[in-house]
């Protein structure tokens, strides 16, 4: 409806004037918006100029706009001005010029009613508009004016509210008069690279609610009556070249949020931030040189978010555990303290029990009932408390590149646990009982040979991703692990495996060389007892990658000649993730329900399975990196489950040493040349109407 209206807008205004856009009130067309201000045609008919296109490729004249007394609105991108530009329409209200050329606004422009100033990625040097003051001026954007060496005179707009002069790289002071602006909203002067002094004054801006210094690396200093912006909601000062805050920060009782990243600088933090009573948010990740935090901090009763991850903090206050509305805490890379230190953790965020004395090694973490997400990655650990289970709240918890051997059982108690992050756990060689619907990520747990009772016993564990994994299943077969998990999941609606293995199991009664297998199907396939499908895939890098790259397999269903939208991928790898080396094997079993029942039910023929490699970087060509060798596919009916647990049985005993397992894929690389001339192989076991298992 909104474009059919639109449409009629401008065809009603077209009729104003069909041969001569410029007596139109309004021009949008690029066409007409270059013949106007190239051929000087305006008129004082047009009220608006909008032009959406990045390629406007035009001279515009000195006096281009001369006669357009009734302009408006002005919305253009790029243009030259080979003899500059003399000429503006003081009936301007909104001004946006995106990569306005010229370093300055002509002399005698002084638009009363000027809404907007917008110039992104402008030439302007100075900005000076006119002389008279310009009341009902409200936003002013410069962002990425490279040349701009100078904010507006300030007392000239003295009702601004919003002022954006991000990526100002030249910008090297800010107007004293700034603290006139009583109005005004949010100041971004981020990445303003040159920026040496902000303002020795700001208690003026009584309305600031946004205040953005991220980026200016050689500010060392912030105003000391920064305790007077009472409405300062938002404080960005990561990258800067601070020291310390300012003792009266603490006045700050609206401010939600203070982020300090990566102030290399910054040693410490003042006792005044407990006053921040609404500070919600707070990180200092990559502050380097700070090694405590206040006492104090255990004061903020709204804290939900702190990020210190990367810092030098040896310990945390004792106060911490009054943070019972502490949501997400980040520790990531602290590793100036001892691999078992967990002294650092104080006894308040512990027990109900009786009362601990002060210094002693504590080992648990109970008081933080609301903490959801725990980051505790890359921190040389060596242990958990043995009462981790506690935090009853935890949906996320990253425990990658530390040194643990093993978890303690008290993980299983995390019942709302939906992440587990192991990955480059080098040490750490088994896994407790997990809670239910957990995804484990333990790429590169090279030490890891168990997975305690989740083997034949568990219902818990649905996705578990092991690469390199590779003494999982030194002592138990690959198709053990896998089809002890399947047998336990085939009530669930999903579950997922990746562990080190090269064979197809002989139980998946379709399986094919190549990434695509075909299913033939007979009459009665879509009947009442079938639960849903199982697939398994042999893949391999083939040639090293950059840590950089991720990839992926997809795996793609068609039937009947057509496409159907269902499509599920096996994890992520590359990045932080790692590669997996040698074979491994992706094992997917989906319940009918998460088909599409529409789309399965007017099947009768064949289902073909295609598994093919993907990539987010386009530019890579990831199907010559990464080869799918073999695949497996096996329709999941009542019945099943018997038989699958008689199969696992005759795999109990079996242990697989890996590197046997492995070592012919060698052999294989030398014949694939061969072995892709042949047809596709392909199994087929006959369906009855019930499936197998079925009576």
């Amino acid at each position: 409806m909104h474009d059919l209206l639109q449409e009629m807008g401008q065809e009603i205004v077209r009729q104003e004037s069909p041969n001569e856009p410029g007596r139109c009130s309004r021009l949008w067309l690029l066409e007409d918006v270059k013949h106007v201000l190239t051929k000087n045609s305006g008129t004082e008919a047009i009220e608006g100029i909008f032009v959406e296109s990045t390629g406007v490729d035009m001279d515009v004249t000195p006096k281009s706009f001369s006669m357009m007394d009734n302009l408006r609105y002005l919305k253009i991108k790029n243009g030259n001005l080979p003899m500059g530009l003399e000429y503006l329409p003081n009936s301007l209200r909104i001004l946006n010029w995106t990569r306005y050329p010229s370093k300055s606004l002509p002399s005698h422009f002084n638009p009363p009613k000027l809404l907007e100033l917008s110039l992104c990625y402008s030439c302007i040097k100075h900005v000076q508009i006119g002389t008279e003051p310009l009341f009902n001026l409200k936003t002013i954007n410069l962002t990425d004016s490279l040349n701009l060496v100078n904010t507006p005179n300030f007392k000239g707009i003295p009702y601004l509210e919003f002022l954006f002069l991000e990526g100002c790289i030249r910008l090297y002071k800010v107007d004293p008069a700034i603290e006139v602006l009583e109005r005004l909203i949010v100041l971004n002067l981020k990445d303003c690279k040159s920026l040496v002094h902000f303002a020795s004054s700001v208690r003026g801006l009584k309305n600031l609610k946004v205040l953005n210094l991220s980026g200016c690396s050689k500010l060392k200093k912030l105003p000391n009556d920064m305790g007077h912006l009472e409405s300062l909601e938002k404080l960005h000062v990561n990258g800067t070249g601070i020291r310390e805050l300012p003792s009266f920060i603490g006045m700050l009782e609206r401010l939600t949020v203070l982020k300090m990243e990566d102030c290399k600088h910054l040693e410490c933090l003042p006792s005044s931030v407990g006053g921040l009573k609404s500070l919600k948010n707070l990180n200092v990740s990559g502050c380097s040189k700070l090694d405590k935090l206040p006492d104090e901090l255990g004061h903020v009763a709204c804290f939900e978010k702190l990020d210190v991850s990367g810092t030098g903090i040896r310990e945390l206050p004792s106060s911490i555990g009054l943070l019972k509305n502490l949501k997400e805490f980040s520790l990531a890379g602290c590793k100036a303290w001892s691999p078992k230190s967990w002294n650092m953790i104080p006894f308040q965020l512990l027990r109900k029990r009786s009362p601990i004395p002060a210094g002693l090694s504590l080992h648990c973490l109970t008081g933080l009932h609301s903490l959801t997400d725990l980051d505790l990655s890359d921190c040389n650990l060596s242990e958990l408390p043995s009462d981790f289970g506690c935090l009853s709240s935890l949906i996320e918890l990253d425990l990658s590149r530390n040194q643990f051997r093993r978890l303690p059982e008290s993980i299983g108690q995390l019942s709302r646990l939906g992440y587990l992050h192991l990955e480059w756990c080098h040490k750490i060689r088994r896994l407790p009982e997990l809670p239910s619907h957990v995804i484990v990520d333990a790429e590169n747990c090279i030490s890891l040979d168990r997975l305690a009772n989740q083997i034949g016993q568990s219902n818990s564990l649905r996705r578990g991703y092991f690469p390199n994994c590779f003494k999982l299943v030194e002592n138990q077969s690959c198709e053990s692990i896998a089809l002890s998990f399947l047998t336990r999941c085939l009530k669930s609606r999903e579950f997922d495996l990746v562990v080190p293995g090269n064979e197809i199991p002989e139980w998946y009664n379709h399986r094919s060389v190549g990434s695509s297998i075909i299913v033939e199907l007979h009459p009665g396939w879509f009947s009442n007892k079938w639960m849903g499908f199982a697939w398994c895939v042999v893949f391999r890098l083939m040639k090293p990658l950059s840590p950089s790259v991720e990839w992926y397999i997809d795996s793609e269903l068609s039937a009947n000649g057509k496409s159907l939208p269902i499509t599920y991928s096996v994890g992520v790898f590359g990045g932080k993730w790692g590669q997996p080396v040698l074979d491994h094997i992706w094992f997917f079993y989906g319940a009918r329900d998460t088909f599409s029942r529409q789309e399965l039910q007017d099947i009768y023929c064949q289902l073909v399975f295609s598994f093919q490699p993907g990539c987010w970087d386009e530019r890579i060509k990831i199907e010559e990196i990464v080869r799918v060798k073999k695949c497996g596919v096996r329709m999941i009916y009542e019945g099943d489950a018997e038989e699958l647990s008689e199969t696992l049985l005759k795999h109990s005993n079996i242990g697989i040493n890996t590197k046997q397992c492995l070592q012919h894929n060698d052999d294989d690389e030398a014949s694939s040349s061969a072995s892709q001339a042949l047809p596709k192989r392909i199994e087929q076991l006959p369906l009855d109407s019930t499936g197998p298992g079925g009576t």
